[in-house]
């Protein structure tokens, strides 16, 4: 670990609707990755006042500090390009401003989707070497390459100077180096992706990252993102993908919605009733008209 990161920064992305979910995974962080310091930054996407302060009042360890950045101070006057997929809020984007807020100085960054338990102790990451490279993260288990051939991948892999079997990163989980993620200017070429080849995204900004650093990250261990379509053991990091483990239409394996659970009900939502399709269409709803609205 370097000497400006002392203190590890982890950067989630969240709106009120997935608050439950972003309070297990912080408690997951400060139990099983104590012993570092931890400053991290919540990118709010409309949460409430009240879940806030639930969100601080579930944090227990002096060793993390949380701060919550409004998206509009986050993102400023940029235009963020909305998909109205339930799967793919447009939240995931703001985790290309993490340059607009991280301190000065600051050499590595980990940015987190919210719906993640983090088993392992993220300390380990800040040892990973990242040579040429921007960005360290997983390979997709499920679309490997750009080229994958049955619908996702980056399927204007060839018009982009790639090859069909460059390997596909899921970007749940990107750890940042800083100071070359700025100089290559990754935010702006991301968002320029998105607008010129939008007919081509299946995954939102995952195809973005994909497009724009191919061949530029490190690949860590597949266990610090194990989706939750796969039950075997190893994981340091379970990521919930499809439908959340908070949902009743969640159809993934029960071990691991108690993993989730078991975290959740050392928060402020240990009386948390899971939430039915009705109740979260009208969210969806929600969400889509404050979006087009403003």
């Amino acid at each position: 670990m370097t000497s400006t990161d002392r203190r590890l920064s982890v950067v989630y992305a969240c709106d009120n609707n997935f608050v439950p979910l972003l309070a297990a995974s912080i408690k997951s962080l400060e139990i099983n990755s104590a012993g570092v310091q931890k400053d991290i930054y919540v990118i709010d996407d409309g949460i409430s006042a009240a879940n806030r302060q639930r969100l601080i009042n579930s944090i227990s360890s002096k060793e993390i500090a949380i701060k919550f950045l409004l998206v509009k101070d986050v993102v400023g006057k940029i235009t963020i390009p909305y998909f109205n997929n339930a799967a793919l809020p447009v939240t995931t984007f703001f985790r290309l401003f993490v340059h607009t807020f991280i301190p000065e100085g600051t050499e590595r960054v980990l940015y987190l989707d919210s719906d993640m338990i983090v088993l392992g102790n993220i300390a380990e990451l800040w040892g990973v070497e990242f040579g040429d490279s921007i960005i360290a993260a997983v390979q997709d288990p499920g679309i490997k390459t750009l080229g994958c051939s049955w619908g996702g991948g980056v399927r204007n892999w060839k018009e982009l100077g790639y090859q069909a079997d460059d390997k596909y990163l899921n970007a749940g989980l990107l750890l940042i180096n800083l100071q070359k993620w700025n100089e290559f200017d990754v935010c702006t070429k991301a968002l320029d992706a998105a607008v010129k080849y939008q007919k081509h995204i299946v995954y939102g900004d995952q195809y973005c990252l994909n497009a724009v650093l191919a061949n530029r990250w490190v690949e860590l261990d597949p266990e610090w993102n194990h989706l939750v379509d796969n039950d075997k053991p190893g994981a340091k990091l379970l990521h919930y993908i499809g439908n959340k483990p908070i949902y009743t239409n969640y159809t993934y394996s029960e071990k691991y919605r108690q993993i989730f659970f078991d975290y959740l009900n050392k928060t402020d939502w240990k009386e948390f009733k899971l939430v039915g399709a009705f109740t979260r269409r009208v969210r969806m709803v929600k969400r889509f008209v404050r979006k087009i609205t403003g």
